[in-house]
């Protein structure tokens, strides 16, 4: 059977699994249950699930998140999902908006005209890739990798915790250590994103794109003659010449600053 079991919702969301029962309890999520009766959930599910956290953070009471998500539910038309929806929490109420408006979710003055979310591609892609064959109970490395790349999409912070999970299952998945590393850098953890860089390298030293994001690590940091090298060992990325112009102007390497910013030209403009 397809989809995710409670733990591994849990800990890809972050939510206690009593939260998550009780959701699927109330209605508002659509899990499947196995043979012997354990919830499988879906994409669909998983994004439900990080908007209901987000009201919960919020200070909704979870008696309202359970209502009012499951009267619009009740009231949307079946092809319209709630992950269609911009949900959020305001006070202690579940909102709706639209067009810069307010809906509340339990009033009965909701308008049912919603624009699905900017994401709403993302999502519907979510849905289909979850359809798998019932003989893959197992998630491998790779789906769990592909689970990470879809929400960065629709839910970010959710993604560290798929690509940790395919490093779980196979710590030797370079894509995945070059993914969470970006991640790790972006959020300020370069500790742990040069890490997981350099074990990406380790896997494969041609990795280019391991290369050039451990250039601009070591640039955040300061480490100019290490960025350097990084950016050499990346010379098919035009950004990585470009790149090399700037610190080898910084430096006070004038000519080596005018030969990188020409094969920048060059790559990115080759007539």
């Amino acid at each position: 059977m397809a989809g995710y079991s409670t733990k591994e919702v849990a800990d890809l969301v972050d939510l206690p699994r009593q939260t998550i029962w009780e959701l699927a309890r109330a209605g508002v999520l659509d899990p499947e249950k196995t043979t012997s009766l354990q919830y499988r959930f879906s994409f669909q599910d998983i994004i439900i699930l990080r908007t209901a956290k987000d009201l919960i953070e919020d200070g909704v009471r979870k008696s309202r998140i359970h209502r009012a998500l499951s009267q619009l539910k009740s009231q949307l038309p079946t092809n319209r999902p709630l992950t269609s929806l911009r949900i959020s929490g305001d006070g202690n109420a579940v909102v709706i908006r639209e067009d810069n408006r307010l809906f509340n979710a339990e009033s009965g003055q909701l308008h049912l005209n919603f624009e699905l979310t900017e994401n709403s591609s993302v999502i519907a892609s979510l849905a289909q890739q979850s359809a798998k064959s019932e003989k893959e109970e197992q998630l491998t490395s790779d789906d769990w990798f592909d689970l990470g790349v879809d929400l960065e999409a629709v839910s970010p912070d959710d993604a560290p915790a798929a690509y940790r999970r395919a490093l779980e299952i196979d710590p030797t998945h370079g894509d995945a250590h070059v993914n969470l590393g970006r991640i790790l850098q972006e959020s300020g953890n370069c500790e742990e994103a040069e890490g997981h860089y350099r074990l990406a390298l380790q896997l494969d030293q041609d990795n280019l794109l391991a290369t050039f994001n451990l250039g601009t690590l070591l640039e955040d940091l300061g480490r100019i003659k290490d960025a350097i090298d990084a950016y050499k060992d990346a010379d098919q990325f035009a950004d990585s010449h470009y790149n090399l112009s700037r610190l080898y102007e910084l430096v006070g390497e004038h000519d080596l600053a005018l030969l990188h910013l020409q094969n920048y030209r060059r790559l990115i403009d080759p007539d």
